[in-house]
């Protein structure tokens, strides 16, 4: 008798430590919940100013805070309108210039700007014994037929020796689109070779509203490690989630409609307005070519890969997130078609695809933020360190001299 008490006895307090335990980690759980940021709260609007031709552009001197579930960082506006270090107007005479376009990629304000793909670039070729002037010209939002616009209408003074351009595939459909998440922006043609914006001047959009203060947390509903969990195994493993899904186990992913964007992915069949958006954007690239050599310069083009062109977790998810099917997306549609597109403008062409697949590992992580989707500083390191190998094995960049 007294051994069967004693074993409940055991029972009884394996099951109140149990409890207790669930107790601290739930108690944590809503903690870390609770002390979420929120996903966006209107950080580029303290920064962006409104561009009769441009849509807009960075407020030369802005300084504001990104708090955000991923990061926390400053990003702060420089004098000629790019988050980067205080730049001449003109090229300095002991070293090249190398000018990079692009959207939030290239303006990076998910690290630190020393942190960023330019910043990196400039600090890698250096400790190389190779000094390099590497301007950002990254405007978040920006597609290619704006970077385009800027580079004709603005980035002749700077001089630059080399100049890149890095497509995004979310730049493609609004290449033919004058909208952009509700801002007006430019459509432009290429007449006689020339990049010609043909809705301009835009209207001025009425006065935003200030910034006002993140919204407070939502109130948690049920578990919230539970919540913790399961979004961990969404995130961490999809294949996983949806076999569990399938018995029963955890609630079915309820698909999103996918985005327009994103249908460049698709392999099968062919859609109208994506084909025109393929043909414009190949158009803006060869008269951007064109302008670029004109210049005496030398054109680069540098496709950034989506998170899930590079990680096959992320890919499937992404085949959850929308409900589609496995052999209905090819992941290689957008490099592919640009390196085509770079060979015939005339475009050296540098797909950032292996080196973001090889900086991945299993103690230092992804190169992407997994919620927010743009490149961490893994990320950002991978691409510098593999556009200036890039640059250097092509002699396009050496040390003491430039490759005309």
């Amino acid at each position: 008798m007294n051994r069967i008490r004693g074993l409940l006895g055991n029972i009884l307090l394996g099951l109140l430590s149990c409890i207790l335990g669930l107790g601290v980690l739930e108690a944590g759980a809503r903690r870390a919940l609770s002390a979420r940021p929120p996903g966006k709260s209107g950080e580029q609007a303290a920064y962006t100013l409104f561009d009769p031709v441009l849509g807009w552009r960075n407020k030369p001197g802005a300084s504001v805070v990104y708090n955000r579930r991923e990061y926390r960082t400053t990003v702060e506006i420089n004098a000629l309108g790019f988050r980067d270090i205080e730049r001449t107007g003109t090229p300095p005479a002991d070293r090249p210039r190398v000018l990079v376009l692009g959207d939030s990629f290239i303006e990076a304000y998910g690290v630190e700007r020393d942190e960023g793909l330019t910043r990196r670039l400039e600090s890698i070729a250096a400790e190389a014994g190779c000094a390099v002037d590497v301007v950002n010209a990254g405007v978040h939002g920006y597609s290619t037929d704006q970077e385009a616009l800027w580079y004709l209408r603005e980035a002749e003074p700077l001089g630059a020796d080399i100049v890149v351009i890095a497509p995004y595939y979310n730049d493609l459909l609004h290449n033919v689109r004058e909208r952009y998440s509700g801002s007006i922006k430019p459509l432009v043609e290429v007449r006689e070779g020339v990049l010609v914006p043909v809705n301009t001047p835009l209207p001025e959009p009425p006065s935003r509203a200030p910034v006002s203060a993140p919204p407070a947390p939502r109130a948690i509903q049920g578990s919230a490690l539970k919540a913790l969990v399961v979004e961990r195994l969404l995130m961490g493993a999809p294949q996983w989630y949806a076999r569990l899904a399938g018995f029963g186990l955890v609630e079915p992913y309820e698909p999103d409609a996918a985005p327009d964007e994103i249908r460049v992915y698709r392999g099968r069949g062919r859609n109208p307005e994506i084909e025109r958006a393929w043909a414009r954007t190949a158009e803006i690239l060869g008269s951007l070519a064109n302008t670029i050599r004109a210049r005496q310069a030398r054109p680069v083009m540098v496709h950034v890969p989506a998170r899930f062109e590079v990680s096959d977790r992320a890919f499937d998810l992404t085949l959850l997130r929308y409900g589609f099917a496995r052999d209905a997306w090819d992941t290689s549609r957008v490099r592919t078609r640009l390196s085509e597109i770079a060979a015939s403008t005339g475009f050296s062409f540098l797909d950032l695809t292996p080196a973001l697949r090889a900086s991945a590992s299993l103690t230092k992580g992804e190169p992407y933020f997994p919620v927010d989707g743009h490149w961490n500083r893994r990320g950002h390191d991978a691409a510098a360190r593999s556009l200036f190998s890039f640059l250097r094995d092509r002699s396009l960049l050496a040390c003491g001299r430039m490759a005309r």
